[in-house]
């Protein structure tokens, strides 16, 4: 009698384990996975350019540059060489401010010649839902970007901001150009 008791009860447990792997195979569906294809919340797609070029279309490469967002959210790109970058917007308000640090010392070096200016995004976010499994995504409409001015204003080292599409969808295409 007690070896039949341990067989039911082996029986038992193997019944409910099958029966819970049941339950999770027959729950998922198919789109509770959301594919690396699908869109997401798109980055600020930015070009830097020769302020001095005649037809403002020479792409030009910050030495060094920092990005730094406010509110203490640390570097968000560090000494780095490149005529693109691409930064993210804020999800949660309506404004995103970077301070864009030219020539970023590597340390706290006193002898460094960084040169800190600050663009003050503002746009108004669209939600969209996707599916269950990928939830939301935002896009960013109406972009502006302001240049906050030094004093003197000769110390800035961006000198133009352009806006190319105040829409953001995606990042295939330049949203901003930035001359220098």
């Amino acid at each position: 009698m007690f070896g039949k008791t341990i067989s039911m009860k082996n029986g038992g447990i193997a019944l409910l384990g099958i029966f819970a792997m049941l339950l999770v195979v027959m729950g998922c569906q198919k789109d509770d996975i959301c594919p690396e294809s699908t869109l997401t919340t798109p980055l600020l797609k930015i070009s830097f350019y020769d302020n001095e070029s005649p037809n403002d279309s020479i792409p030009k490469v910050p030495t060094n540059l920092s990005v730094l967002a406010e509110g203490g959210d640390g570097n968000y790109l560090t000494r780095v060489n490149s005529s693109e970058i691409s930064i993210p917007l804020r999800t949660d308000v309506d404004a995103t401010t970077y301070q864009f640090i030219l020539n970023s010392a590597a340390t706290t070096d006193s002898t460094s010649t960084e040169n800190i200016d600050e663009i003050v995004f503002t746009y108004a976010r669209n939600q969209v839902y996707i599916n269950r499994a990928c939830s939301f995504r935002m896009s960013y409409v109406n972009l502006q970007a302001t240049l906050e001015n030094e004093t003197p204003s000769t110390q800035n080292w961006i000198k133009k901001v352009t806006i190319l599409n105040s829409t953001i969808e995606d990042e295939t295409t330049t949203h901003i150009s930035i001359y220098f």
